[in-house]
């Protein structure tokens, strides 16, 4: 009878980092939703472009914070 290794435990870093960072991209995607002009509510951000280019680069942020452990295993 072989003898499986079970795989060791994750982190429990990597679940939280990976729930920020989904955060981040909702986030920001509904930022740069606002600032094309969605009424996503109402407020300051509907129509700004500055909303847009501030969401994109957290979204993109966010999208790091997913990636980073896979390219730095490497």
């Amino acid at each position: 009878m072989e003898e499986r290794a079970t795989p060791p435990p994750k982190p429990r870093g990597d679940r939280t980092r990976s729930i920020v960072a989904v955060l981040m991209i909702l986030v920001g995607l509904v930022w740069a939703a606002q600032g094309l002009g969605v009424p996503i509510g109402r407020g300051f951000m509907v129509g700004d472009l500055f909303w847009t280019w501030a969401g994109l680069a957290l979204a993109v942020a966010g999208l790091a914070v997913v990636l980073w452990p896979r390219f730095r295993r490497r």
